[in-house]
């Protein structure tokens, strides 16, 4: 009896040469796939970053104004100290002989977020914000870029601008700034008993 060879010259498979190929393909796509991810990582920082600057801003304004702070040791103004990794947004609650106790909040930007002035003030930066909740010390305009604001584009900043009156904005990275003028009173009253301070624009 003759036993039957089995043939393997008619089986189908894959060469070594084309299990390179698509192995060497697979982790190219994989590669740009992660580079890809990163990028949206870093922006979606800056994003949050942006978005919790602005935040501190809104709540220092309503501060000042909820407790009508006039900067005496009373009713002192609450803040936000900009500095170039974070901030910190300083509040105060009043204690049970109602004396103003601060409550400091602080955040660091993750690594690669970095904040800087929009024009050339220097940071770290104190904004105050006044009973009517209008802004004092300093400028407030920055700008919050990936890795270096030495050249902002629409996908690598965003600017943070806070207006006279205390309203806050985020604008594209390399918006420019508008400008903004005090408005103007008109008319004129004679009994000044009635009138509120706190809503005067002086």
């Amino acid at each position: 009896m003759f036993r039957e060879r089995r043939r393997f010259d008619d089986q189908s498979g894959w060469t070594l040469v084309e299990l390179l190929v698509v192995i060497s393909v697979i982790a190219i796509v994989a590669s740009l796939a992660l580079m890809q991810r990163g990028a949206t990582n870093e922006r979606l920082q800056r994003q949050n970053a942006s978005r919790e600057l602005k935040a501190a801003f809104e709540r220092a304004r309503f501060d000042s104004v909820k407790r009508r702070a006039d900067g005496t040791g009373s009713r002192p103004y609450a803040y936000v100290e900009v500095r170039s990794n974070g901030f910190t947004l300083r509040t105060y609650n009043d204690d049970v002989n109602a004396n103003p106790v601060a409550r400091d909040q602080s955040l660091t930007f993750p690594s690669g977020v970095v904040l800087t002035h929009y024009s050339s003030g220097t940071i770290p930066m104190t904004i105050t914000f006044n009973r009517r909740g209008e802004t004092a010390g300093g400028v407030p305009q920055f700008r919050v870029c990936n890795v270096s604001c030495a050249s902002p584009t629409n996908a690598t900043a965003e600017t943070i601008l806070v207006t006279p009156t205390g309203t806050v904005n985020i604008l594209a990275g390399n918006a420019t700034i508008p400008s903004f003028t005090n408005t103007a009173l008109a008319g004129s009253t004679s009994n000044t008993a009635s009138i509120n301070y706190d809503v005067i624009i002086p």
